[in-house]
């Protein structure tokens, strides 16, 4: 399974309202753990595993991009489609 880049970038609003260009696992992972907002709830922790187990060979990539929309979704945060 690969972990490399994302098939389509996630774009999502950073805190200070700029934007923030998510294409990769390690990416979502580092935004999830170091600048996300504190409404943390199932989605994001769900995230988080999924991007820690994709990035170790268990889940391919794409399994990594939906459950970081569904935790941006969960927290609020503004994403383009």
């Amino acid at each position: 399974m690969s972990a490399g880049p994302w098939n389509e970038c996630v774009v999502v609003r950073s805190g200070e309202g700029g934007l923030a260009f998510v294409s990769t696992t390690s990416e979502a992972l580092a935004l999830l753990q170091e600048a996300w907002p504190q409404r943390r709830g199932p989605a994001y922790h769900t995230a988080v595993a999924a991007c820690e187990e994709v990035l170790s060979g268990h889940l391919p990539a794409y399994v990594a991009r939906i459950t970081f929309l569904d935790a941006s979704r969960e927290a609020g945060i503004a994403v383009a489609p």
